[in-house]
């Protein structure tokens, strides 16, 4: 069943953290805000739609905010979500015009273009906003350019950066920003915002899609977009017949490069990674919880056989560094996830990559 995600910018709701964002009413309604603040935390948990939620406080001004952070009706609410507002300013990856694909990065241009708005007079009643989403894909350059931004800030002037991987940035941006944590959410928090965001979807799909989302309200919908439990259920039995069989193992490496999340090989990367931990777990003696097809936990006993826990613990480590090896040394995806996918089966690649 397809579920449609609401963008950031768009998203009315926010769920489950009610202090967080006491923390920046307060600051806004004492007048004492920071010029800069860093929204951290997983992917998913609500970085985005909270930036997006408090940047439309400051462009609705004292009078209004309230309801334009929440109402979808109101004309800031309205502006903000089209991408109309003229005091705000998004930082994202746009596409190339020769490709049509994503940059890979924000690029510097795009900074300097939203500098020279941003010192321009506000158009209406409230500040000017910033939000650079995320701001670990800035360029090199494109971090300087932000920098000189946060040193100067024009008068009336926030910025909203969103940050899953703040090592990424420079110890010079960091500092400069006042910096709120977004933890992953607690199972009832959890299910209240899927079953909110989603009312189409069975209950007992969304407990599932919960136990795999590790707090996080936007990879639960995604899960739950992309078939996911469908697709890892047809991949564990696949592996559990493909141990006695080559070709079987090069087709299940070559299925998982066909489909994915966005990015196929990053998607694939994911749903093996999924596999191996739950093998860790069951060879760790740990519960799996509910099954997430019915069989499952058959099934594992009978890859995970004869193998420990160091096994699958280590599998696992290099696993989750697979995607950036692979880009970085420019190998064949297909030939790494081979070998991630006989290690699996029990079976000892014949080329080594040292990824394995």
């Amino acid at each position: 069943m397809s579920v449609e995600l609401p963008s950031p910018a768009a998203n009315p709701c926010l769920f489950g953290h009610e202090r967080v964002e006491a923390v920046l009413l307060r600051a806004f309604q004492n007048g004492r805000l920071p010029h800069a603040w860093l929204f951290k935390g997983p992917r998913g948990v609500g970085k985005a739609t909270l930036a997006f939620r408090f940047a439309r406080r400051l462009l609705a001004g004292p009078a209004g905010h309230e309801a334009a952070a929440e109402n979808p009706a109101h004309p800031v609410f309205r502006m903000v979500a089209s991408g109309a507002h003229p005091d705000l300013r998004v930082l994202k990856r746009i596409p190339n015009p020769k490709t049509g694909k994503l940059y890979k990065e924000i690029l510097v241009e795009q900074v300097r273009d939203a500098d020279a708005a941003l010192h321009a007079t506000a158009a209406r009643a409230g500040q000017k906003v910033l939000v650079v989403d995320p701001a670990d894909e800035l360029s090199d350059s494109a971090a300087n350019a932000l920098l000189k931004l946060l040193e100067e800030p024009p008068a009336g002037v926030i910025l909203l950066l969103v940050c899953q991987r703040p090592g990424l940035l420079p110890r010079t941006i960091l500092s400069r920003c006042a910096q709120i944590t977004l933890a992953p959410l607690p199972e009832p928090q959890l299910l209240a915002g899927v079953a909110a965001l989603a009312p189409d979807l069975a209950p007992e799909r969304v407990e599932l899609l919960a136990q795999l989302a590790r707090g996080s309200i936007g990879r639960a919908l995604e899960l739950g977009s992309s078939g996911w439990l469908e697709r890892y259920a047809e991949l564990v039995q696949k592996l559990s017949v493909a141990r006695a069989s080559e070709v079987a193992r090069l087709v299940i490496a070559t299925q998982l490069l066909q489909g994915g999340e966005g990015t196929s090989f990053r998607g694939a990367v994911d749903l093996l990674g999924l596999v191996l931990r739950r093998l860790a777990w069951l060879a760790a003696g740990e519960p799996l919880g509910r099954e997430l097809f019915a069989g499952e936990t058959a099934i594992l006993e009978e890859l995970a056989a004869g193998r420990g826990l160091d096994h699958w613990v280590a599998l696992w480590d290099k696993l989750s560094a697979l995607a950036l090896r692979v880009e970085g040394l420019n190998l064949d995806p297909l030939v790494a996830l081979l070998q991630i996918v006989q290690a699996a089966c029990g079976v000892e690649p014949e080329i080594e990559l040292g990824l394995v």
